[in-house]
């Protein structure tokens, strides 16, 4: 629904919502002069009341204060690894190694909480509630299974794409043998049920930020779904680059098109989670299978 299907009583003429500045929040449904209060406040999933420009603007603060945040607590971590564990400040790599799966936990649950507050907060200043991100209990059982679905979708993509890319390029095999060594070196060798509140951390920050966020924005700044996914995705990517080799980053567009495919269908994010932190589990737990006794 879009404000030009709002009319008035009077004339059933277009209303001039001109007043109706993004960064103004409306404590309840916007009334027109000489009407009654609208029925249902605007969807907030399309950003209704949000102009292109104040789009781009939470994209570029949402970047500044999550890159600050991510300083900020990387320095406040690396301090009280070294406190906790008793490396030197320059430790040697084997102590690097330790120290980030120890602190593995505590930075996800840092970077969530970042996420949660400043998302909030840039929400909460255009007037938006926790639907503009697609957070909604409405239907969240048919969401989850919904999300259950999507994850075995996107097991046969993954395993098709992977096949099409080894009959061109063998050494993909020695690649993602070599992911799977630095994803062992960054996640402690835990327990299987502790796995899960570490799949389910990752799931709910990324998806909340990526496509709940950015994605959404993306779509009211540029004008259409197309260009915010394919932007979405580039920087979701990009962003694992970091951590991941070349064809990994192949497994994580496919993640990144089919969540963000099922977000716009469903306009929430919650079987986007679902799917995202099943994901993460499952592949945690075969990791932890094959690798054995030599994950320490």
């Amino acid at each position: 629904m879009t404000t030009s299907g709002i009319h008035s009583a009077a004339d059933n003429s277009q209303p001039d919502l001109s007043f109706a500045e993004p960064g103004i929040p409306f404590a309840r449904p916007l009334a027109l002069h000489g009407t009654a209060p609208l029925s249902a406040p605007l969807p907030d999933f399309f950003l209704e009341l949000q102009t292109p420009r104040s789009a781009w603007a939470d994209i570029g603060w949402l970047a500044f204060f999550l890159l600050s945040f991510e300083f900020i607590a990387s320095y406040l971590l690396d301090l009280t690894a070294e406190l906790l564990m008793g490396t030197p400040h320059s430790p040697s790599e084997n102590n690097v190694a330790a120290d980030r799966q120890v602190m593995l936990l505590p930075t996800i649950s840092l970077r969530a909480l970042g996420a949660i507050v400043i998302i909030a907060v840039l929400a909460r200043r255009r007037g938006l509630t926790a639907r503009s991100v697609g957070l909604s209990w409405s239907g969240a059982i048919v969401n989850i299974a919904i999300g259950v679905a999507a994850l075995v979708v996107v097991y046969g993509l993954v395993a098709v794409t992977m096949s099409l890319v080894w009959l061109f390029w063998p050494e993909v095999v020695g690649e993602m043998k070599e992911n799977a060594q630095r994803i062992i070196e960054l996640v402690p060798n835990l327990r299987p049920a502790q796995f899960v509140p570490v799949a389910a951390l990752i799931g709910i920050y990324e998806e909340l930020v990526f496509r709940g966020f950015l994605m959404t924005r993306l779509r009211r700044a540029t004008g259409g779904w197309t260009l915010a996914v394919a932007l979405s995705t580039i920087v979701f990517t990009g962003l694992h680059a970091f951590d991941q080799t070349p064809s990994a980053l192949v497994v994580v567009g496919i993640l990144s098109l089919m969540f963000s495919l099922v977000t716009i269908w469903r306009r929430s994010i919650i079987p986007a989670i679902t799917a995202h932190a099943l994901f993460d589990l499952s592949q945690l737990l075969l990791l932890q299978l094959q690798a054995g006794d030599s994950w320490k």
